[in-house]
């Protein structure tokens, strides 16, 4: 179902749930992102029909799947992501990797030692995996009317397996078939094993859910639009995941792909620095939302300026403009002789002397030291 280029159906998602925000604090003189875990469900995207019934801050809404139960509607898998979408998906035992022309190829999961399933050391510090199972929950909200469907995400095998196992048992007690049928979605705090605030999402059994339980009439209809969409994925030559946007089925994705791979390369390459990385990337992940022509008129831009810089990258910054200049004069005032080496750059008597290539490189180089120092 990942796979590249393959048709599936999905619910039109119109709102996601969350069980935390991050809070900005002053720690040592400088201001960092804090997790912060709720006790009530912030709600991104169509909140508002929600909070009239369940108020502002609601810790429990009255839910239902608006199908039974399929990939559709509860999707609990051992996921690994990258910035810009899925890279790998299993079940524990066998996991289905994407590769660099957009097939699968099946590797170890978790229980056979998958090493991104696993904690990694990192100086005295213990990284969580970049794998973990998480399951996405896509649902309609009782008294909500809407063609579309709220999701929440899941994490962590404990609170899997206890939606699993909620939503199988009542699956069960509904015949065999779990439309409609109502149930609560709830969330609290508590304390985790670290001894920190955790926030801890339960489904259960509500009175309605006991009725429609008697009662078919007491079901709720699922009437929840679908869209066919074809699912593709980009990739580098590395296998790396690019983006993973997800197109109308009678459009062509070709023109967007080239557009993706010719956007990461000028990236990787250090032609696009700074803060317009991350407004690239996010060009990457939404690139549903470009139309065709939009698409081909940023890959013919982009493809001038990418040709250009290749053709003169070994130009002194001083035969051209005020952009290289800038970034020259930014890289002669901050490199110190063991960075210039670092960066295999021999280190100029003035800033014009440094070539388009070695000045973005430089910049490049800068920005990232000064990412890891507040990272740290």
């Amino acid at each position: 179902m990942i796979q590249g280029l393959n048709t599936r159906t999905r619910y039109v998602r119109i709102g996601k749930f969350k069980i935390g925000i991050k809070e900005t604090v002053e720690r040592g003189g400088r201001k960092i992102d804090k997790p912060v875990a709720l006790d009530y469900f912030r709600i991104e995207g169509s909140a508002q029909p929600v909070q009239a019934i369940h108020g502002e801050k609601p810790a429990q809404v009255l839910v239902y799947l608006p199908d039974n139960l399929s990939e559709a509607t509860w999707d609990p898998y051992y996921k690994r992501y990258a910035r810009s979408g899925l890279l790998c998906r299993g079940d524990g035992i066998v996991g289905q990797e994407v590769q660099a022309d957009g097939s699968l190829k099946q590797r170890d999961c978790a229980e056979r030692g998958c090493p991104f399933a696993q904690p990694s050391k990192k100086g005295d510090r213990l990284e969580a995996p970049q794998c973990r199972p998480i399951g996405i929950l896509s649902f309609k909200v009782v008294g909500v009317p809407s063609a579309g469907v709220y999701q929440i995400d899941i994490k962590g095998m404990s609170a899997v397996s206890r939606a699993d196992s909620y939503l199988r048992q009542l699956q069960q007690a509904a015949g065999g078939d779990l439309t409609g049928v109502p149930f609560l979605l709830t969330v609290s705090v508590s304390r985790g094993k670290d001894g920190f605030p955790t926030s801890r999402i339960e489904l259960r059994d509500a009175p309605e859910t006991l009725q429609a339980l008697k009662d078919p009439w007491k079901r709720h209809a699922a009437g929840a639009a679908t869209q066919r969409v074809r699912g593709f994925v980009i990739t580098d030559a590395e296998g790396r995941l690019i983006a993973s946007p997800e197109i109308p089925v009678e459009e062509n994705v070709e023109v967007r792909a080239r557009y993706a791979l010719l956007l990461n390369e000028a990236i990787e390459k250090h032609y696009i620095l700074g803060g317009s990385v991350e407004k690239y990337y996010q060009v990457l992940r939404t690139l549903e939302r470009m139309s065709e022509a939009e698409a081909s008129e940023a890959y013919g831009r982009l493809k001038d300026y990418v040709d250009e810089l290749e053709a003169t990258q070994n130009d002194p910054v001083a035969l051209h403009g005020e952009v290289d200049q800038r970034y020259a004069g930014f890289a002669f005032k901050h490199l110190e002789p063991a960075d210039y080496q670092a960066l295999g750059i021999e280190e100029p008597d003035e800033p014009g002397s440094l070539t388009r290539l070695e000045a973005r490189r430089a910049v490049a180089y800068l920005y990232e030291q000064r990412k890891n120092r507040e990272a740290a």
